[in-house]
């Protein structure tokens, strides 16, 4: 199994975070503060913290650079998260102290809830095809 990152984040990290999930690649450090900054008022994190929040996330293994090959700003270095933003949230209910597998319904019973607005019948279909995979996958290792 890889290993995944388990530390917590900080508001501004998971703000840079964000920024990178609703990309569709990965960004620069002018990219990144562009969105960090696109509400001058409310910027999502200050531009002197860029290399400590990029800094800290590569430790906390939420984030990896990617060299591009190339001279000048648009082949900069990019980063790119190593999760997903439904990995990410699953990470952190995991990780949480005396979180437990069969908490599983509940929490998303929970959701459910908090998420009035979702069509529920798309949301129960996937729960039932996750349910059919690992029933399958059971099934699976319980023959060997």
């Amino acid at each position: 199994m890889p290993k995944r990152p388990s530390s917590s984040v900080t508001a501004s990290e998971l703000a840079l975070l964000q920024i990178l999930w609703n990309s569709p690649r990965p960004l620069n450090k002018q990219e990144i503060l562009e969105k960090a900054n696109e509400d001058v008022e409310s910027p999502l994190f200050a531009k002197a913290s860029f290399h400590i929040l990029i800094n800290e996330l590569i430790a906390k293994e939420y984030l990896v650079p990617v060299d591009n090959l190339g001279m000048g700003r648009k082949n900069a270095r990019r980063y790119a998260p190593t999760v997903s933003r439904n990995e990410f949230l699953a990470l952190q209910v995991h990780t949480t102290q005396d979180y437990q597998a069969a908490d599983i319904p509940e929490i998303l019973a929970a959701l459910m809830e908090l998420s009035p607005d979702a069509g529920t019948e798309p949301v129960l279909t996937g729960i039932e095809k996750l349910i059919k995979k690992k029933r399958e996958e059971n099934k699976g290792s319980d023959e060997e």
